[in-house]
């Protein structure tokens, strides 16, 4: 390896096509030691050939491997050898032009070449190394012919070497001569046929293909980089020589070369022009400028310059040229002669500078210097001579804003920064509402706003709301999707000089605070609004008021107003501060956040005074009203944000733009999610895997903080859950128990300042005036859902309007002139939960009524679901009621229809299918659904069955099931768990509890599900266990190989395996699981009674394995391996077996096993003997005819036999 990176120099590479060059060679080798042994071992051996006698099996193999040679490989290039060819000649070129380009690249890596020190440099190294061009043309050589030889390799490898897919299967003919049948005719009459199998063939094709995907990736990333140097070369003709190559292209380590182009591009595409308009008087003026200080660029001065004068300099200050393009124009006396521009080299190197120096003969003592920076106004252009403006010079340019430079107002802008990014860093509103008290070492996540904050979907004006009858569609009003054209990009958006009065509008939680917290904390950071040529707007100071914190003021000036900022250095702004305030307006902002929470919101005047002064002191709404009218610090940026429910005061205020923030689309609730989590990836999933799995979650996320409240509370659960070895999800009721009281008490008046303490959610005591309030909110969720209104009237939510749980809609129109104020909750669920606790509330007759009439309404669905989970905590409730919440029926049952194993001399026991099949509209259940049904039949005695099938629990789902397995008080002995989309995992899962000590399962169905061999080992594992009591097991149609076959005969073997039945139809066993299951069942310790391997992939050999096991003395009572390729072989070894003594089947399926009139006469044969104990053959669908048929059927009834035979 360092032979190779000696002879591929780095320096000749920059580091990316370095890299790739050692890749190239990494996987050279890696694809030769593979295909070297897929050559080696494609031997005749790997050919199955059918129609060859035992005798001739080698010379067949031997010939049709000849063949399938030569038809396949007409040029007899191994594989290897053409990758060999591939990898290594591309590679070569590479080494060819490192070895070539590394001279030129040392004498360029000189200190003196690289710095252009001419002492150290003769003329003739100098031109070389500035105006060569070898190394730019050997590095495009190398490129196009790597490109070329790429393309040339592909080429013969997909139309003249090999063929586009090496066949699996080959028909070989050959005779005792050595040419191939001209037809099928001649092959019929003088060759032999065989069907041949080539075993290597998948594999080879596969890395055949690995090869040409390789060199395709390759080819294309040689022509985009290509591409890119001859697009920059044509742009920038200096980037061909050598040394500008080396330094920009090759050199990519180095952090100068950025500079470097950028340098280079101000030499060849702009010119700076000092213009010297000179008066006949003087023809000569002496212009003196370093070369090397300007960077080899021309450099063009004139002057209007009159005789009385000598000298005049004209020199910029360096910090007025940094990173901009500047016009100065000096009207100066025409006293001097000679005039000498001598720019400074730091200038010449960071920008292109025009100046004209135009000296007037009219008048010889008026000098006119320029205005300082920071007294030109942002609105005002310099004069040029000719009298144009600076725009006709500049066309393409916009001037930068001023930057304040008064002495005091910079380190009060510095010093409001750093108090802003030091009091937003953590805040307050994102620490976990579970925080612990010292001492207690909980784990919880406390966020900051840049490791959290995600944009929300805000658009222009108003949003309107269309609510279905399908609830369904009335979940999918809520979360808006972010790809909405009228949306805004980002929150600079809001301002802009067209737009600097703006009011923003949201419900409770949707992140009015956050977005101007968000917005002050990047103008800190100087990420927006920050004075560049690019910028819509630009601000030197910015104020942040909340208006609860104002409600306590008395009358008082603007001055004053602004000292009560958030984060205002001090209670007094400066006189020189103020002064540039007063005089620059339109660099200030204002942000005002909460009008509805102004205690004197419903009383702004209509039409306040003028103000006689700045320093007039006036109540607050008046001092409002004057900046959003402009009357006050015109040309500021005003921006408001406010709760619906108090528009109807600030009606009459001219407000540039109004904005509605509507929240999170889908992918903002999910990018929130993965922030939340930061780098525990594994709890992003689980969170987010839980929350869109349930429409009711992810709908309601669409508000930020129940965004924070949902992860929070979860996260917290899952802390808990892990140190159980249990995972989400946790019961619905309990999330949003927990989530309407850290809602309600974070946007509450009374309750948004104080401190709260885990208690305060957790806890299911209320405040007393709280507990009041809840109950009127669930009288009117519950009439709200009665009556299928989700928006509700204003007078049924009198008094209540300010609540945070309600969102303010757009008014009604009601008539003439007339208009009605609109409510909702602020989510459906929401409603649901508030309704549920007003039924929560009923009598146990009134409970029990309501359930009856409106168990089969889908629109109670949830109420019912939070209804069980709020039951759970009452005492003395009849199982009755508990059961009658289930959207499902539960009956009593008694038949083999629910279990093939029913235990025998119990009593009626309870079933309970959800959904049923006449009831499917009532509910599809998903995992968090499972959570409240757990929870129902736990306190609900004598439920023993359990069918969940045909639903989508998936893993989560299935841990809520694990949960009832394990609880001491769960009765539950057969469970049903078909078409779920259950994987390993959740085997994993399912396998522990029917370990554990509480756990009575004898039953479970996992049919049509996603199980693979790892669970299929796990629940092997669990069978072993004595205390697992499992009788019956069901993995039909799912992914069990033989590896899977094999883990489950050994745990057969074990004699703490109390299995007898086992399901194994519809999957991948083959001859060899079919041995090791019937290896299993001769086992002593075997109490397996019935097998079932329908459909599957075994033959007469694995048919012969499993006669040889109940021909001994054998438990097994049922074996069904229908749709099988069992055969006449097959039937007959099974003849045998049923026909000796020690066998103890009574019945048999053979259906569809390809079977004719001989297996039958076989089977026939078996059964009249008088020690066959069989009871029931099924053979339908075989190849048996009439006549086989007939003759079977007289064979066994002149036996007498008590078997029937089924075709």
């Amino acid at each position: 390896m360092d032979n190779l990176k000696e002879v591929l120099a780095p320096k000749t590479f920059n580091k990316f096509s370095h890299a790739a060059v050692l890749i190239w060679f990494l996987i050279c080798a890696i694809f030769l030691g593979i295909f070297i042994e897929v050559e080696n071992a494609e031997s005749r051996f790997d050919f199955r050939c059918g129609g060859a006698k035992s005798g001739d099996v080698d010379l067949v193999r031997g010939k049709c491997f000849v063949q399938y040679q030569e038809q396949y490989n007409k040029y007899g290039i191994p594989t290897y050898g053409f990758v060999v060819m591939n990898f290594l000649v591309i590679g070569i070129v590479c080494a060819m032009y490192s070895l070539v380009a590394r001279s030129t690249v040392d004498r360029l890596s000189l200190p003196s070449t690289r710095n252009g020190d001419p002492e150290s440099q003769s003329s003739d190294q100098k031109k070389e190394t500035s105006t060569g061009k070898q190394l730019f043309i050997a590095y495009c050589c190398q490129l196009s012919i790597r490109i070329v030889l790429g393309v040339l390799f592909m080429i013969l490898q997909t139309q003249l070497l090999y063929p586009s897919k090496f066949p699996y299967t080959f028909g070989c003919y050959f005779n005792s001569g050595t040419e191939q049948p001209r037809n099928l005719s001649d092959a019929s009459r003088n060759s032999t046929f065989h069907e041949c199998n080539n075993q290597r063939a998948v594999k080879k094709i596969f890395w055949m293909n690995a090869v040409l995907a390789v060199n395709g990736i390759y080819v294309a990333c040689l022509l985009i980089e290509t591409v890119y140097i001859l697009a920059r070369a044509w742009k920038v003709r200096s980037f061909m020589e050598n040394s500008k190559f080396l330094e920009i292209h090759l050199d990519l380590t180095n952090e100068r070369s950025h500079h470097v182009l950028l340098r280079l591009r101000l030499h060849e595409n702009r010119v700076t022009h000092f213009k010297l308009l000179l008066e006949p008087q003087k023809q000569d003026d002496v212009v003196s400028l370093k070369s090397h200080e300007c960077e080899n660029r021309l450099i063009k001065v004139k002057l209007h310059v009159e005789p009385q004068k000598q000298d005049d300099v004209v020199s910029s200050k360096p910090q007025e040229c940094e990173n901009r393009l500047t016009q100065v124009e000096l009207h100066l006396k025409p006293q001097k002669q000679d005039v000498v521009v001598s720019p400074k080299p730091q200038e010449c190197a960071q920008r292109l500078t025009q100046v004209a120096l135009h000296i007037e003969p009219q008048k010889e003592d008026n000098v006119v210097p320029p205005k300082p920076r920071d007294q030109i106004e942002s609105h005002q252009e310099l004069p040029q001579p000719d009298g144009r403006n600076g725009h006709d010079n500049v066309s393409q340019r916009q001037r930068e804003p001023e930057q304040p430079q008064t002495s005091k107002l910079q380190p009060f802008i510095a010093e409001t920064k750093e108090i802003i990014k030091e009091d937003t860093q953590n805040l307050f509103e994102l620490r976990s509402p579970f925080s612990a008290p010292p001492g207690e070492h909980a784990v919880v996540t406390h966020l900051t706003l840049d490791q959290i904050y995600t944009n929300l979907v805000v658009i222009p004006d108003r949003a309107t709301y269309d609510f279905t009858e399908n609830r369904e569609e009335q979940l999918k009003v809520y979360p808006r999707s972010c790809k909405e054209e009228s949306q805004l990009k980002s929150l600079e958006d809001l301002l802009n000089d067209e737009s600097k009065k703006v009011l923003v509008v949201g419900r409770p939680g949707i992140g009015k605070t956050l977005c101007c917290t968000k917005l002050l904390r990047d103008w800190a950071f100087d990420k927006v609004f920050q004075a560049t040529t690019n910028a819509r707007i630009h601000f030197d100071a910015a104020f942040f008021l909340k208006f609860r914190r104002l409600n306590s003021l008395n009358d008082l000036s603007l001055r004053e107003l602004l000292t009560q900022s958030e984060h205002c250095p001090s209670d007094h702004l400066d006189d020189e501060v103020w002064k540039y305030i007063l005089e620059h307006p339109e660099g200030v902002l204002i942000l005002l956040d909460g009008f509805d929470e102004f205690k004197d919101n419903a009383n702004m005047v209509v039409a306040p005074p003028r103000p006689k002064s700045t320093e007039e002191k006036m109540p607050l709404q008046i001092l409002y009203q004057w900046l959003v009218t402009g009357k006050l610090l015109k040309g500021a940026s005003i921006l408001t944000t406010t709760r619906p429910t108090a528009l109807a005061s600030i009606v009459d205020l001219p407000f540039d733009k109004t904005f509605e923030i509507l929240g999170f689309s889908t992918e903002q609730i999910e990018e929130y999610v993965y922030k939340f989590t930061g780098d525990d990836k594994q709890a992003g999933e689980t969170l987010w895997r839980h929350i869109s799995s349930n429409m009711n979650l992810l709908s309601l996320c669409y508000i930020p903080v129940n965004s924070f409240i949902m992860c929070s509370s979860l996260s917290q659960i899952l802390q808990l859950d892990r140190s159980a070895g249990v995972t989400l999800p946790s019961k619905l009721t309990t999330i949003y128990k927990i989530a309407v009281k850290v809602f309600y008490y974070k946007h509450t008046k009374e309750f948004r300042d104080r401190r709260l303490t885990r208690e305060h959610f957790v806890s299911d005591k209320l405040p007393e005036n709280v507990e009041e309030t809840f109950e009127k909110l669930g009288r009117v969720a519950f009439e709200g859902i009665k009556e299928g209104k989700l928006i509700i009237e204003g007078k049924k939510v009198r008094e209540m309007e300010d609540s945070a749980l309600f969102h303010r809609l757009p008014d009604r129109p009601a008539g003439e002139l007339a208009y009605e104020r609109q409510f909702c909750f602020i989510h459906l669920t929401m409603q649901e939960f508030f309704a549920s606790r007003h039924l929560a509330n009923m009598s146990e007759t009134e409970l029990r009524n309501f359930v009856n009439d409106n168990i089969k309404d889908g629109k109670w669905q949830l109420v019912l679901q939070f209804l069980a989970g709020l039951m759970e905590d009452k005492d003395h409730i009849p199982g009755e009621i508990m059961t009658d919440l289930l959207p499902a029926k539960t009956e009593e049952k008694q038949s083999a229809e629910y279990n093939e194993d029913w235990p025998q001399n119990e009593n009626k026991m309870k079933v309970t299918c959800w959904p049923t099949d006449d009831e499917q509209d009532l509910a599809v259940t998903l995992s968090v659904d499972c959570s409240a049904l757990v929870n129902v039949i736990k306190n609900v005695p004598n439920i023993s069955h359990l069918d969940l099938s045909l639903n989508n629990i998936n893993l989560l789902g299935c841990l809520e099931v694990c949960k009832l397995l394990k609880c001491r008080k769960s009765q539950l002995t057969w469970l049903h768990l078909r078409q779920n989309q259950l994987t390993d995992e959740a085997a994993k899962y399912l396998a522990e509890a029917i370990t554990n000590n509480n756990c009575q399962l004898r039953a479970l169905h996992l049919l049509d599900n996603n199980i693979g061999d790892t669970g299929t080992q796990h629940f092997a594992e669990a069978i072993n266990n004595n205390n697992c009591q499992l009788r019956w097991l069901a993995l039909s149609a799912n992914y069990i190989t033989d590896t899977g076959a094999q883990h489950l005969a050994e745990a057969i073997n074990n004699n703490n395996s109390q299995l007898s039945t086992l399901n194994l139809s519809h999957n991948n066993i083959t001859d060899t699981g079919a041995q090791h299951l019937a290896e299993a069942i001769n086992n002593i310790n075997s109490q397996l009674k019935t097998l079932n391997l329908a459909r599957n992939d075994i033959t007469a050999t694995g048919a012969q394995h499993l006669a040889e096991a109940i021909h001994n003395n054998c438990q097994l009572h049922t074996l069904n391996i229908c749709y099988n390729k069992i055969t006449d072989t097959g039937a007959q070894h099974l003849a045998e077996a049923i026909n000796n003594k020690n066998c103890q089947l009574r019945v048999l399926n053979l259906s569809s096993s390809n079977m004719t009139d001989t297996g039958a006469h076989h089977l026939a044969e078996a059964i009249s003997n008088h020690n066959c104990q069989l009871r029931t053959l099924y053979l339908y669908n075989n190849k048996i005819t009439e006549a086989g048929r007939q003759n079977a059927l007289s064979l066994v009834s002149k036996s007498q036999s008590m078997c029937a035979l089924c075709f």
